[in-house]
């Protein structure tokens, strides 16, 4: 395994020779603190198998907890009063649970408060504890483990996790923020000097063996007796969550007829797939399992979500006895392989009430359907046949088969801290071995000073470049302010600053058509419309905006009083003029613009004119009372836009007569219907069409209509 299992024969025969070794520092070299084989129980534990277990102390006086190792998990959790509280037995629950964990008995116990454990979440196991700081220590009574102080521990009490967890993943705990995280056990124990680095190696054990082999866990390096070698060296996932990644590129079992030398592959397609202690089935794709149910028979229960297995069954697969291999590497496709062979025991496991909702003791296949890829696991029961050796510090991993050979003696080997040079060859993500080498401490100055000064470069042209953009839009703005462009408008209205030269959006002015000129001021009546400057000054006593910027192109609407701002389009029958206002003791009035509105002054000497769209009409229908004939309106207009008076005697001379009209009066009886009248004696009563345009009709008096008009010859 490179630089954790590739050690040189001579170190290992000293390793196996000397006796432990302890931290100290000579002039020339530091030698390795021993690692530390933590034993086992001599128990089987747990409700979805048997599981050898590991005992802490937690507290003081010392609380002896059964646990489970987990590579996932940074705490160390145990079962509080509450997961026993609905038990019938309460003792009997405790006992198979691991112990019950009293926070209350511990003097030394500071509580922090109740979290989420932030594990195993993908698979919806969330739960939460009870955390704090306390003292904790590894083995039973009598032993002689290290005991640390303020290590973070958790109590729960949910069935997920049936027994406590010994976390030894060394990432730390976050309970308020990330400047001030607490330590893992591994942490510490690397910080007080009991082991060389932060590593550890494990496997899970083995019931099913004759005899049955308790489960090995070693910190700080690995057993050397408990492996078959290989140099396939892992590197971590990026996933911090899912560290231990490998790419399965196989799962087959022999072929169901011997002759045929080919193996059945269980696996539709190569998939990553996390290793993780803390559960004990393998959770696999849809498909996979269907495969596998089709190969052994299996049947899936949906009640409990497990693949459960009657006796029938269960004698079928011990007489088969066929065995499952895995075959791992780096990456999903090529590079470097390792094998792990898995007898069919292995997968003959026993779950117990209350997992998954069982009533009794039920023998189950450990298979679990994944719902997606965050679920691809490999859990306990594969540990059983594999050795995992963890380097957090070099972020890699080896995974090997177990070696069953029980008269081999224990050889730990400690695993050295990580300086960041290693001349270890290891599979990249294509599969294709490379040799990595570290940098020294000039190189890694180089490169520090080499990107301090592009850095420091690309901010100097960040600087120049923005600099003359700055320089170009002044400019551009100072000579649009003498040419009085109108793009350049302040847009009061929009809120927008009149000195932001350069920011504001595009104005396209309105397209006027040519026309004739206004009339003068003084030729207005009272009710016509004001025209507003392009200038910004103000007349005294005219309403208009005080402060407005002297270089405004346009003509903008009053509006003073109201909140219309926006332009309107004038409706047929309308000119370019709104209707006029009377302020004070005079009036003003304001002109439609497409430009965005502003408070502009009346006119002064230097007037634009106003050209109108054709078809333009009054809006006054009326004059002085009485309706206006069309031939009177158009007099009208041309009186007030363009100034031309008609002749007095013509025959569309408006008639300014103070006076009313007099209207005629009719008497209602003095109307007669003609088609009523008896017609004379004398034969003179002609009929005549109403109109002369009507059609014509025919002489036929029996024919004439009731509606037709008549009149006296």
């Amino acid at each position: 395994m490179g630089r954790l299992l590739l050690l040189p024969a001579a170190l290992l025969a000293q390793c196996a020779t000397t006796s432990p070794l302890e931290t100290r520092a000579t002039a020339n070299s530091t030698v390795l603190a021993a690692p530390i084989s933590f034993a086992p129980d001599e128990s089987w534990d747990g409700i979805d198998g048997k599981w050898s277990s590991f005992t802490v102390r937690i507290g003081t006086p010392a609380q002896y907890i059964r646990t489970f190792v987990s590579f996932a998990a940074w705490q160390t959790l145990a079962v509080v009063e509450q997961g026993c509280q609905g038990a019938s037995d309460f003792d009997a629950c405790a006992g198979t649970r691991g112990y019950i964990f009293n926070q209350t008995a511990s003097t030394t116990f500071e509580n922090i408060g109740l979290y989420g454990w932030g594990i195993e979440s993908n698979l919806g196991l969330d739960g939460n504890a009870i955390y704090g700081y306390d003292t904790v220590g590894l083995g039973g009574a009598g032993e002689s483990g290290p005991i640390l102080a303020n290590t973070t521990v958790g109590g729960f009490a949910v069935e997920d996790f049936y027994l406590g967890v010994f976390g030894i993943n060394p990432k730390p705990t976050n309970f308020t923020n990330f400047n001030e995280p607490s330590p893992s056990f591994m942490t510490q124990l690397k910080e007080q000097d009991y082991i060389s680095s932060v590593s550890a190696s494990y496997t899970a054990g083995a019931a099913y063996r004759d005899p049955a082999v308790l489960g090995s866990l070693t910190l700080g390096g690995y057993d050397t007796s408990k492996f078959v070698e290989n140099d396939l060296e892992f590197t971590f996932g990026v996933d911090n969550n899912r560290d231990l990644l490998v790419g399965v590129q196989s799962i087959n079992t022999p072929n169901a007829n011997a002759s045929n030398p080919v193996a059945t592959e269980l696996l539709p397609g190569p998939i990553y797939m996390y290793i993780d202690s803390t559960v004990s089935q393998i959770w696999l794709p849809v498909d996979a399992c269907e495969v596998f149910e089709y190969e052994f028979g299996l049947v899936y229960d949906n009640g409990t979500e497990l693949y459960l297995v009657n006796d029938t069954l269960h004698e079928s697969l011990l007489e088969k006895n066929a065995s499952i291999t895995f075959s791992l590497a780096q990456s999903t496709t090529g590079g470097n392989t390792v094998q792990i062979e898995l007898p069919y025991a292995a997968f003959d496991l026993t779950a117990s009430p209350p997992y998954q909702g069982v009533t009794n003791e039920t023998r189950y296949f450990p298979l679990r359907r994944a719902a997606n890829s965050t679920q691809y696991t490999i859990g306990r029961t594969f540990l059983q046949e594999a050795y995992l050796t963890v380097d957090w510090e070099a972020q890699r991993f080896n995974v090997s088969q177990v070696a069953w050979d029980q008269g081999v003696q224990e050889n730990l080997v400690a695993i050295p801290p990580f300086t960041g040079a290693s001349t270890s060859t290891s599979p990249d993500s294509s599969g294709m071995s490379h040799t990595s080498g570290g940098l020294s401490g000039g190189a890694i100055g180089g490169i520090v000073a080499g990107i301090v000064a592009i850095l420091v470069l690309l901010a100097l042209l960040l600087f120049i470049f923005f600099h003359r953009r700055s320089k170009a839009a002044k400019a551009k703005a100072a000579e649009n302010e003498k040419l009085g462009d109108v793009e350049n408008v302040a847009v009061v209205g929009a809120g927008i600053d009149s000195n932001a030269r350069g920011q504001e959006p595009t104005v396209f002015p309105k397209a006027e058509l040519e026309g004739s000129s206004p009339m003068p001021p003084h030729d207005m009546e009272s009710d016509s419309k004001r025209l507003l400057s392009s200038h910004g000054s103000r007349a005294p006593g005219t309403p208009g905006t005080n402060g407005a910027p002297s270089s405004f192109g346009g003509y903008f609407p009053n509006n003073r009083g109201s909140s219309a701002y926006s332009p309107s389009t004038p409706t047929a029958g309308e000119g370019t003029h709104s209707s006029s206002q009377s302020e004070g003791t005079g009036t003003h009035s304001s002109v439609l613009s497409p430009l965005s509105p502003s408070h502009a002054s009346e006119a002064d000497s230097k007037e634009r004119q106003v050209y109108e769209m054709a078809g333009d009409m009054p809006t006054i229908k009326e004059k002085d009372g009485k309706a206006l004939t069309e031939k009177e309106a158009m007099a009208r207009r041309e009186a007030i836009y363009n100034g031309v008076e008609s002749p007095p005697q013509s025959a569309v001379a408006l008639d300014e007569s103070p006076e009313p009209r007099e209207r005629r009066l009719v008497n209602p009886d003095d109307v007669v219907r003609a088609d009523r009248l008896a017609p004379p004696e004398d034969g003179s009563f002609i009929r005549h069409r109403a109109f002369s345009f009507e059609e014509g009709r025919g002489d036929n008096k029996s024919n004439a209509s009731s509606e037709d008009l008549y009149s006296a010859k």
